[in-house]
């Protein structure tokens, strides 16, 4: 959707909250900016800057004062578009609430209801907050073709990798975002599993080797 449209916010004020793990939201960044909007982006822990160190807004405030301070730059900037990933994070709920009040398009990334190769990209919201139909019989008429479909190939590892990149930066750059509080534990306990899960991967595919499946 994001590739069929992205030359209708040309001209607009976009900000972005956060994002999946990974350098994504700095890709598009540079392709909304490249279409011709004005991009602005807020970081709320050192695993957010890494991914995105230059051109952003790094909030270190107290987690109650967010929503105030995200009005105020809401304003100050004229912000006429939001994207973000994940709907539910309590910074996102804020902003939910604060793009509807204010009359601001909300766009909302989630990894996607198809995978592998698809990424859902909504207004209003994903999920629970999702605008698709409820009822089977809106699936059964024809619909729209779709663009065609480019596989992204393995992504195992470069989740691994982004991932324990973010959640280690993130853990000894607490001192920077003292007051930040993750949706789920941001320290070095969080990278372990990733690390545990790359290991057995490497393992079963040795320990297994040369088996077929029927």
């Amino acid at each position: 959707m994001i590739n069929q449209s992205i030359e209708a916010l040309a001209g607009k004020k976009v900000l972005l909250l956060q994002g999946p793990v990974g350098p994504f939201f700095a890709r598009l960044a540079a392709d909304l900016r490249a279409a011709g909007a004005e991009v602005h982006k807020v970081n709320f822990n050192a695993g957010d800057w890494i991914y995105y160190p230059r051109n952003a807004m790094n909030y270190r405030g107290p987690m109650d004062q967010w929503p105030a301070r995200l009005e105020q730059q809401m304003r100050r900037l004229g912000i006429e578009v939001v994207f973000l990933f994940g709907d539910c994070r309590p910074i996102h709920i804020e902003a939910r609430v604060l793009t509807t009040r204010m009359g601001v398009e909300l766009w909302v990334f989630e990894e996607g209801y198809v995978r592998p190769d698809y990424v859902t990209l909504e207004r209003f919201g994903v999920n629970g907050y999702s605008k698709l139909p409820r009822i089977s019989d809106a699936y059964q008429q024809e619909l729209p073709a779709v663009p065609e479909q480019r596989s992204v190939g393995n992504s195992y590892w470069p989740m691994v990798s982004c991932g324990f990149t973010y959640f280690t930066v993130g853990s000894m750059g607490k001192p920077f975002f003292p007051h930040y509080q993750h949706h789920r534990p941001l320290g070095f306990s969080e990278a372990i599993p990733r690390v545990r899960s790359a290991w057995r991967k490497l393992w079963y595919r040795y320990k297994e080797r040369g088996q077929k499946t029927s």
